[in-house]
């Protein structure tokens, strides 16, 4: 039997069309379910903090000035010299042309130790004018930092404080807040806190900068997720995996912490919820499950 051209033609359209819809089947066949990461909702302890930078201060610090117009002319005490109360630290001589003057004592006010001298040998200094800054510390040092006026009605004294430096890398400084100032500054919109930092092996000193980790909200023993578990849009969704199954569920939620989220309510201690892999699943699809460690 003779075929003619439109009968070829049709017949071969018919048999692409079988071979492409058998290879989708057994594709959708051989899929394999979507991998996602889960993490089991347990109580956790929530914790939000604040980053404050600040300069280390100590227990008594006072900048030094001249009584007198003049030059300087001797450094008793360089810097990181021990002083006493009323100890000279340099001599400044009234040089006017004319007179005859002896050099007269700069004198610490306090006992300590001098952390800075504003001057050198030869100088002309005035009243108005840094000679010196002394600090006394010992066991314990202070930092100033500033906090800014939306976190300042989170900040209360006796908050846990972790500190660290950039001069000691391999140390983390555990401080407590000891004062708060109730009033705003007009231009930085900030105020100052002050944290209290033992300091039994006397490895800090006044003058260094340091990074302070303020604990500013923190809960215990409540149902948690990382950030990465949540869906924000209109409203906040998380992927609960049940039996190897994929539900989208509205979560609400409580404290925002720095690591974990506090779940009030939507999640139950156990259940099993998607942290990464969350975006490519679909409600009901079955997925393979990797336990978050």
């Amino acid at each position: 039997m003779r075929l003619n051209y439109r009968t070829i033609i049709n017949f071969t359209i018919i048999l692409i069309l079988l071979t492409t819809g058998c290879g989708n089947n057994r594709k959708k066949q051989t899929e394999l379910p979507v991998g996602v990461s889960v993490i089991t909702v347990e109580p956790r302890t929530v914790t939000r903090s604040i980053q404050l930078l600040g300069i280390l201060q100590g227990e008594q610090q006072v900048i030094v000035t001249s009584k007198i117009t003049g030059r300087v002319t001797e450094i008793v005490k360089p810097e990181g010299s021990p002083v006493a109360q009323d100890e000279p630290i340099a001599y400044v001589l009234n040089d006017i042309p004319g007179m005859d003057y002896k050099p007269g004592p700069v004198r610490s006010p306090i006992s300590g130790v001098v952390g800075k001298l504003y001057v050198e040998p030869g100088q002309t200094v005035t009243p108005a004018m840094p000679f010196a800054a002394i600090a006394r510390y010992g066991q314990r040092l202070k930092m100033k930092a500033f906090v800014s006026d939306a976190d300042l009605p989170y900040v209360r004294r006796g908050a846990r404080a972790r500190v660290s430096f950039s001069a000691i890398p391999d140390t983390t400084f555990e401080g407590t807040v000891t004062q708060v100032t109730p009033m705003l500054d007009p231009q930085s919109r900030s105020a100052t806190v002050e944290i209290t930092i033992p300091n039994p092996k006397g490895r800090l000193i006044p003058g260094m900068a340091g990074m302070a980790r303020l604990v500013v909200e923190e809960k215990t023993g409540v149902p948690a997720v990382p950030a990465s578990a949540l869906f924000t849009t209109d409203e906040t969704k998380v992927v609960v995996i049940e039996n190897g199954v994929a539900r989208f569920r509205t979560v609400q939620l409580g404290l925002r912490g720095d690591e974990w989220v506090e779940v009030s309510s939507g999640l139950n201690p156990g259940e099993k919820v998607a942290t990464v892999g969350k975006e490519r699943v679909q409600e009901g699809q079955r997925v393979t499950v990797v336990e978050a460690k």
